[in-house]
């Protein structure tokens, strides 16, 4: 019923490798298409009005699996709404917009850019992953104890989008300060442990297939794909 979590879900599936999930992500598609709304965008639910980051989300699914022609007239009405809303397709628009809606808050922000990344809708290569903003991802090395006295960008239980985002960006745009940067490197294993220990036994972070999704497509980008919380996340 959520076109937020088919369309995460369809990109974590896409991300994952061309093909291996055919049978998950056409019919996530063909579902997708179905649900918009008569103004041509997309809302949180199947009953919801449409809004920036659902219709983004959902356009970003196509485009993860290739534009299928099929629904060439769906990803068109989308990019309509999205142009209207956003004021233009362009990278620097949809991530202003984004980033206007969210302020200050990175926890939907930088999973939303990111997966817009991934598809492609911000560009190509590090100047797509530019318009996502950075996460300290590294900070998640710190003992638990100390989380809640650090000022995170994002909040207290979105701490696996945190890590996954925060590698997926480090690995096209790495930080400027080759300190930073070389601390990055250092820390990219044990928040990986991290992200293990806190996955629950189901695979699903908070039982909730956006988050899940968004933590699966964002190792795969970053070249952890193969890795056991990515796995059991596509098993979720």
């Amino acid at each position: 019923s959520s076109a937020v979590s088919t369309a995460a879900a369809v990109c974590a599936f896409s991300a994952a490798g061309p093909g291996r999930h055919e049978g998950l992500v056409r019919p996530g598609l063909r579902w997708l298409a179905g649900q918009v709304n008569a103004d041509g965008g997309w809302g949180d639910t199947d009953n919801s009005p449409s809004n920036l980051s659902a219709t983004l989300l959902v356009r970003a699914a196509f485009a993860a699996a290739g534009d299928p022609p099929e629904h060439a007239g769906r990803i068109a009405s989308g990019e309509r709404w999205i142009a209207s809303a956003a004021g233009s397709t362009q990278p620097a628009a949809l991530a202003g917009a984004i980033a206007a809606r969210y302020g200050n808050d990175r926890t939907f922000s930088a999973p939303i850019l990111a997966a817009c990344a991934a598809a492609g809708l911000l560009g190509s290569g590090p100047a797509a992953w530019r318009g996502v903003p950075r996460l300290p991802f590294e900070l998640a090395a710190c003992p638990r104890r100390l989380l809640k006295w650090l000022r995170l960008p994002v909040v207290s239980y979105a701490l696996p989008a945190l890590i996954a985002v925060g590698q997926a960006r480090h690995r096209f745009v790495p930080s400027g300060n080759p300190l930073l940067r070389l601390l990055r490197w250092m820390l990219r294993e044990k928040t990986l442990k991290v992200l293990e220990a806190i996955q629950p036994e189901s695979g699903g972070f908070l039982e909730a297939a956006p988050l899940t999704g968004f933590v699966v497509m964002c190792l795969c980008v970053a070249g952890r794909g193969g890795h056991p919380v990515a796995a059991r996340g596509l098993q979720f």
